[in-house]
């Protein structure tokens, strides 16, 4: 028989993104229209998911509204900061196929040590992310 772990749901409302922590373990990130994503949101960001991830590795969903803007110094960022994120595997929800080819650039350019992939919507996403829990 398998065990599944069940999480306390809960939710962080930030002015810049909403962080769902579900009940099946994955952490939703979804920053919110206009959001300027820059460094200093990038570890304020960091220290809340060390701070969830506490019992372990989980798997991570971020998504977005209309208008959100990773500056250039946070792109850079975050490939620096890959190895203290606590993801197990991350998929990017972006429901413009703008936004898909761009997150999918990134993911080709960047080559996370961990597992991405971009998905149109969160079921999809989701489904996938179950593949990574144990």
């Amino acid at each position: 028989m398998v065990q599944i772990k069940i999480y306390e749901e809960k939710k962080i409302d930030l002015p810049e993104a909403i962080i769902h922590c579900r009940a099946d373990g994955i952490v939703h990130v979804a920053f919110k229209e206009k959001a300027e994503v820059d460094v200093a949101l990038q570890n304020k960001l960091l220290n809340i998911y060390l701070e969830i991830c506490a019992d372990g590795k989980r798997p991570f969903i971020f998504s977005a509204l209309n208008d959100v803007n990773f500056t250039k110094e946070a792109r850079e960022n975050s490939i620096k900061m890959e190895p203290l994120f606590p993801g197990i595997a991350t998929a990017l929800v972006a429901d413009s196929v703008a936004y898909r080819l761009i997150a999918n650039f990134y993911i080709k350019i960047n080559k996370p040590k961990t597992p991405n992939k971009v998905f149109k919507d969160v079921a999809s996403a989701v489904e996938w992310l179950n593949g990574f829990i144990e």
